[in-house]
């Protein structure tokens, strides 16, 4: 009877060391699945590819109006999700000028189209969240528009010659970018005289 009561004692005792091993190994196997997995490491894009990126980039946030406006400022960087919540409940892929610089930087874009893919959302969610006619809706016609201008060129410029490379050659490639902004400068400033003839009702 003894060794009946000690035997059931020693296979209790057992079973009691194993629980906890058993619980711990549950925990370590949800602490290992909590968390992002690590960001898959792309091979860098060529260097003149990174470069043209940059180039468009760099065009459409220095932009500024006939008033020396810079207009981009308010897609730098986006609101905070804590102050304003409801704009992450109506925008489902947000995006700004600070996410896409540094995905030009980790070499996301494998082509200047996945990069235009990110301005063409970033001014729709502007046109989405903000009224029709405010200024940051009017902004954000004009981004897109500036970009489309200065990606064109940029294409234009690499059918020439693909291969093309020098000092002279880029300043080239830039000074044509620059003059096609004006051009745009010059519409912008144009249809908002229109824009103000026809709401104060003079004939246009």
């Amino acid at each position: 009877m003894e060794e009946e009561s000690s035997l059931k004692k020693r296979k209790s005792d057992h079973q009691g060391n194993q629980a906890p091993e058993a619980g711990q190994e549950t925990v370590e196997k949800v602490k290992r699945r909590r968390g992002r997995p690590p960001a898959e490491k792309l091979p860098p894009n060529p260097p003149k590819l990174t470069k043209q990126m940059n180039t468009l980039v760099d065009m459409v946030i220095n932009y500024k109006d006939t008033l020396g406006r810079q207009i981009s400022k308010g897609f730098v960087q986006l609101p905070s999700r804590k102050e304003v919540p409801e704009y992450y409940e109506l925008i489902r892929k947000p995006v700004d000028f600070r996410r896409i610089r540094e995905r030009v930087r980790n070499h996301k874009y494998r082509c200047i189209a996945d990069l235009e893919k990110d301005i063409i959302q970033m001014c729709h969610n502007a046109q989405t969240y903000n009224l029709e006619g405010s200024q940051i809706f009017e902004d954000s016609i004009v981004l897109k528009s500036v970009f489309e201008s200065a990606r064109q060129r940029i294409v234009e410029i690499n059918q020439e010659d693909n291969d093309a490379v020098g000092g002279s050659e880029e300043s080239g490639e830039y000074d044509s970018i620059i003059g096609t902004i004006y051009d745009i400068k010059y519409l912008v400033l144009r249809c908002s005289e229109l824009l103000l003839l026809f709401q104060i009702g003079l004939p246009l």
